[in-house]
């Protein structure tokens, strides 16, 4: 295995000191402050309470170094309160600290996005400049600021050496915005902190201090074709990078507060991932700025929760973090494994796109695997990572290897009109199974727009369909009121091949704001409350869903809805389309494949370089197919006109 030419280091390059204005170091007067402190530290923080925020910097980078023993740190303090002289600061301070071979800096700073998430900013050079989520002054409270591609277009503009690292992308609090991705500086998200595990939706470790949205955790992101990289962080505000515990516990949330009808969770103080800190392990040729940085942008990297678990993992030679182009239909992939663990270490699982395919059951602390994956791919993208469990709870993840396959099943189609004959001929490298072909006199593709009664309507629930493609539609729902209605309801979606949901315009708020929850297999419930104005950027009257759904062609699609509207079913006020509903629960009809069609032919297996010649029945003027292609994320149709 090429692990032999690195070096494995740890360290922690997510922590605040008390130039941060939610800073709790040593320094902040506690004796003013609603907290929980470890009686072990209450003496500390009544002696150096007069100590400056500047002086906590060094507090940060002692204690990375010399108590919790990390090969390197960095400090991310906020950027909307971080003024020109701070940044300044915070530079000169990483470059002090910064001793090649022995401890590494970075610097760096936490764009603070309430409107579009977090992400933490890493420079190779200690002489960037800084560009904030809103001016310096202004509050990304009270304005949304600027976006992610704007961040994004001044580090090129600059031509700076940098990295951008979302990290605890579901909390309602902040949620990361995943429609802005830059697969050139997000290179990796941070998957565990002192927030909890961002895995996977209701995962045993989520976020408790916060609300959590389905479809933005880790898996969601490398679901929708990201390649990003794992590694974790403390998130710390303590000055004390590292330490499983911290020594004080801040309320984190209002004296006063209203929880959604679907929170899960809700604790008044900051409680932390109970497996402890989050750190990140980076296999590096040495220990320098520029071997680590290398080294995170080429994905080298995870993440470990509670203890420093040694992870290598590797696929026919390719580290984790790496990608392998697949020409050659017939490779299966070979996965080694290796783990040493600090306990006993309970199991190890492969996960391949978002499932687990591979457990094995452990005792002792170390454990190596072989395993060869033979398995047909039914899309171009995929990819693995592991997983591992120690009996203590502490955990570790490896960045994922992807695998992305060239030349996969693909259908030509040809009309040869003077015998009625259509030939389809599969011009791939693999073969397609359950090939339907379908003959049809029309086929309405439906691309409805915005209901015009929308617009006319005060307030009311408004559902309808438009259909972006053969198999692809999307269900808009908007609920819309100037005055603050409370709309809770269900959805049941049936019969598609796959779906993702969009919330649109949802106030952003640790508890209390609006919220869904989504079972992943088509169930899905809302609280949502349009006009709200819980927070100064909750000023949405009109609030919802795009759910995208993707479609086999000849299969029945449908949802079934039922929405309340402060408490009522209100038929007057709850539109499909552009016509009020004459019952709740009510049918949304999304694919019905019956309506006109001539014929449907269907082929158990189409193997590569073979052809099929159908005669095609009168009337018919089109032709749909399905499987059409592997796309990159799904299988793919394609519907062609005889005219």
């Amino acid at each position: 295995m090429r692990f032999s030419e690195y070096k494995l280091y740890f360290g922690d390059i997510h922590g605040h000191s008390n130039m941060s204005l939610c800073g709790v170091c040593v320094g902040v007067d506690i004796k003013k402050m609603d907290v929980f402190i470890h009686a072990s530290c209450v003496d500390e923080y009544l002696k150096y309470k007069s100590l400056k925020p500047e002086e906590t910097i060094d507090l940060f980078y002692e204690f990375a170094r010399d108590k919790t023993k990390l090969d390197f740190a960095a400090l991310v303090d906020h950027d909307f309160s971080m003024s020109e002289g701070m940044w300044k600061l915070i530079r000169q301070k990483a470059a002090e600290w910064y001793s090649p071979g022995r401890f590494v800096t970075f610097s760096a700073y936490e764009w603070t996005s309430y409107a579009y998430g977090h992400r933490n900013v890493y420079f190779l050079t200690d002489d960037a400049p800084i560009f904030r989520c809103v001016n310096y002054g202004e509050s990304p409270l009270r304005i949304k600021g600027f976006t992610p591609r704007d961040l994004w277009n001044f580090l090129r503009r600059h031509s700076l050496k940098a990295l951008t690292i979302p990290h605890h992308p579901p909390i309602t609090q902040f949620p990361v915005d995943w429609d802005y991705y830059d697969p050139e500086f997000d290179r990796a998200v941070e998957i565990v902190s002192y927030w909890g595990v961002f895995e996977y939706y209701r995962n045993p470790f989520h976020c408790v201090t916060s609300d959590n949205l389905p479809r933005y955790f880790v898996l969601d992101a490398l679901e929708r074709g990201y390649k990003l990289g794992i590694i974790g962080g403390s998130d710390s505000h303590d000055c004390r990078p590292g330490r499983n515990m911290p020594p004080i516990i801040i309320r984190n949330g209002p004296k006063e507060h209203v929880l959604n009808s679907l929170s899960q969770d809700f604790v008044p103080y900051f409680l932390i991932n109970p497996l402890g800190t989050g750190l990140a392990g980076i296999y590096a040729k040495e220990l320098t700025r520029e071997a680590l940085f290398e080294a995170l942008i080429k994905r080298r990297v995870y993440a470990v929760v509670g203890d420093k678990i040694e992870l290598e993992f590797e696929i026919d030679g390719h580290l984790m973090g790496e990608e392998i182009v697949v020409r050659d239909l017939n490779y299966r992939p070979t996965l080694r494994v290796r783990v040493e663990g600090t306990k006993e270490i309970d199991r190890v699982e492969i996960v391949r796109n978002g499932e687990v395919i591979y457990r094995k059951f452990c005792k002792g602390t170390q454990v190596n695997i072989k395993y060869v994956d033979d398995f047909k791919p039914r899309r171009k993208y995929n990819y693995y990572y592991v997983r591992v469990i120690q009996r203590n709870g502490s955990r570790a993840w490896s960045s994922p290897i992807w695998l992305i396959y060239e030349n996969l099943g693909r259908l030509e189609a040809e009309f040869d009109k003077a015998y009625n004959v259509l030939t389809i001929k599969n011009s791939g490298g693999a073969e397609l199974r359950h090939v339907k072909i379908g003959m049809f006199k029309e086929y309405f593709l439906n691309r409805t727009g915005v209901p015009k009664i929308l617009e006319k309507t005060p307030y009311g629930a408004f559902f309808w369909v438009e259909r972006k493609s053969i198999d692809e539609a999307v269900l808009r729902i908007r609920f819309k009121s100037n005055t603050p209605i409370n709309f809770r309801g269900r959805l049941e979606i049936r019969g598609f091949e796959d779906y993702f949901v969009k919330p649109l315009n949802f106030a952003i708020v640790k508890y209390g704001g609006d919220l869904f929850t989504d079972d992943y297999k088509g169930y899905i419930e809302w609280d949502i409350t349009p006009s709200s104005r819980v927070h100064r950027l909750d000023v949405a009257s009109m609030k919802g869903f795009d759910i995208t759904i993707y479609i086999d062609p000849f299969k029945e699609v449908y949802a079934t809805a039922e929405v309340f509207q402060d408490g009522e079913r209100d038929l007057a006020h709850t539109l499909l389309h552009e016509t009020t509903v004459k019952e709740i629960p009510f049918k949304i009809p999304i694919n019905e494949p019956k309506e006109n069609v001539v014929e449907v032919e269907e082929i158990a297996c189409m193997l590569p370089n073979t052809e099929v010649r159908i005669p095609f029945a009168e009337g018919t003027k089109y032709v749909v197919i399905y499987p059409f292609e592997k796309g990159y994320l799904r299988l793919r149709a394609e519907m062609v006109s005889l005219a």
